[in-house]
């Protein structure tokens, strides 16, 4: 595993308890060692996604990471489709809550895997009534209303929900605003058509033949999605807070409405939280020994390695 990959799965374990303990298999001893990480689960609400501490699972948020540092350069992400087997592979991997070396899949495969988790959410990640609000926003001639009705509805959403979201256009604009200059060709136009029907399930026909009422709203979810990636750093759609989460986590530096955003703007913490941050660190070092422990069985030396100091 790259250092890179190292540093991501640390700093997952920092935002969030990815350990967790479960059995060595075929030990027979009943001893436990902290190498399982939380379950991705497709197919359900995003609330049970994020049930175990009301955040992004940290397997999760590693691949937006990835996405979020490699795909600026390449071309055609979101819009290339990944490697079936490759995509299989790491959706098990994910399901089951089996570490993941990420430097072993594409960007594409990534993508692809992520659109389809999005794309099973049920009712979609805006859900029924949100999708709704966004397609009366969306036909607003004042830009200052349909800025603010946006925020209002962001913001509503459930806190894990902002967090993706927020991670999620923050990656596309990077992506939209590297285009030209990369030449990838994923402006924030070829982006909204190519992860609209991951995100609104309204507009997606059951049918194998589409609709012209469905070719209509594919339309128009296609242009909200270039708005939220247009305005995104404009505007102040998201709110300080999930900016500054966004800046955090992925190490960027923003600039919105003026104001910059970065994540070695936050004030010292107050005291209640240095405890939490001792825990978090814990956990990190957890998620370390955790992969040292995994490549020990890989290569067939003896686990007291891993837990050797210096």
């Amino acid at each position: 595993m790259s250092s890179w990959a190292e540093r991501v799965h640390r700093r997952a374990a920092d935002l969030g308890n990815v350990v967790t303990s479960c059995g060595h298999p075929g030990s027979g001893t009943g001893t436990t060692y902290p190498y399982r990480l939380e379950k991705v689960k497709f197919g359900v609400p995003l609330e049970e996604v994020c049930k175990n501490n009301l955040n992004i699972p940290g397997p999760l948020l590693v691949l937006i990471l990835k996405l979020n540092k490699e795909s600026p350069n390449r071309r055609d992400v979101f819009r290339a489709p990944g490697h079936q087997g490759a995509m299989k592979k790491l959706i098990h991997f994910l399901q089951s809550g089996r570490l993941v070396n990420v430097d072993n899949y594409s960007v594409y495969t990534i993508a692809s895997v992520l659109k389809k988790f999005l794309r099973k959410i049920p009712n979609g990640i805006f859900g029924l009534s949100g999708e709704k609000e966004l397609f009366a926003i969306i036909e607003l001639e004042n830009e200052l209303e349909q800025c603010d009705r946006l925020h209002r509805l962001l913001i509503s959403l459930p806190i894990y929900t902002q967090h993706l979201l927020v991670l999620l256009f923050g990656t596309f604009r990077v992506i939209a605003s590297n285009a030209a200059h990369a030449g990838t060709g994923m402006t924030s136009e070829a982006l909204g058509v190519s992860v609209a029907p991951s995100f609104f399930q309204s507009c997606v026909s059951d049918g194998k033949t589409a609709r012209m009422e469905d070719v209509l709203k594919f339309k128009v979810a296609t242009k909200i999605m270039k708005h939220i990636i247009d305005k995104f750093a404009t505007h102040d759609l998201f709110g300080r807070d999930n900016y500054e989460y966004y800046a955090r986590v992925t190490g960027r530096i923003l600039k919105v409405q003026d104001e910059w955003i970065c994540s070695f703007q936050h004030p010292p913490p107050p005291r209640e939280k240095l405890a939490q941050q001792k825990y978090a660190l814990q956990h990190s070092l957890e998620a370390e020994k955790t992969w040292l422990q995994c490549q020990c069985e890989r290569w067939g030396l003896p686990s007291d390695v891993a837990s050797t100091e210096n």
